[in-house]
């Protein structure tokens, strides 16, 4: 008896670890932020959390990211800027995914989709332009340091340096969601390097 209970305990202690659930490309992730996020508290490089509402499979879990831009309006015409950028998931079992994200929507802490706390209407933009731009310049430097296969690792290395970031504009003075603020992300995993 004592030898069965023995070997139950050695195969539950030696057996693996689980295995995090798949996280397929271009994922639907629905997140409710745990802090306010604003234009005029936030700056470039804060960190940002929020926990995990759907899809099931990660329901609970804590997103971590950043603040990749945050720019003030002017009080009267100006237009304010806010980017968020998720990298990490970890896990109810602790393990940590690297993912990348891309904001689809907001619903602030009211339940009102696409406006900030204050009512101001945003919109969304990205900077396809700048990565295109910093793949050409990527491509040309490789090209004339290595040949065409310089060429290729250049364009490469210039698209992973420029990261696509979506940002919200709106026509305000600020941008504000406070915590309880919803967030619906595409997610992927990050390729590992």
């Amino acid at each position: 008896m004592t030898r069965i209970i023995l070997s139950a305990l050695l195969g539950a202690l030696a057996a693996p670890a689980a295995e995090p659930p798949p996280l397929a490309n271009n994922t639907e992730f629905r997140v409710r932020l745990l802090a306010p996020v604003s234009t005029s508290a936030n700056q470039k490089g804060d960190k940002i959390s929020a926990q995990v509402l759907s899809p099931p499979a990660f329901a609970g879990s804590i997103m971590e990211g950043e603040v990749r831009e945050s720019k003030s309006g002017a009080k009267l015409k100006g237009t304010s800027t806010l980017a968020l950028a998720f990298q990490t998931i970890h896990l109810k079992d602790e393990t940590k995914l690297d993912i990348r994200s891309d904001v689809k929507s907001f619903i602030n802490s009211q339940g009102k989709a696409d406006v900030d706390e204050e009512g101001h209407i945003f919109q969304k933009k990205n900077n396809l332009g700048k990565v295109a731009a910093a793949s050409g310049l990527g491509a040309l430097i490789g090209g004339i340091a290595g040949g065409g296969r310089g060429a290729a690792i250049g364009a490469g290395v210039g698209a992973a340096a420029s990261l696509i970031v979506v940002q919200m504009a709106a026509k305000a003075p600020n941008i504000t969601f406070d915590s309880g603020s919803e967030l619906v992300l595409d997610v992927s995993p990050r390729a590992k390097r």
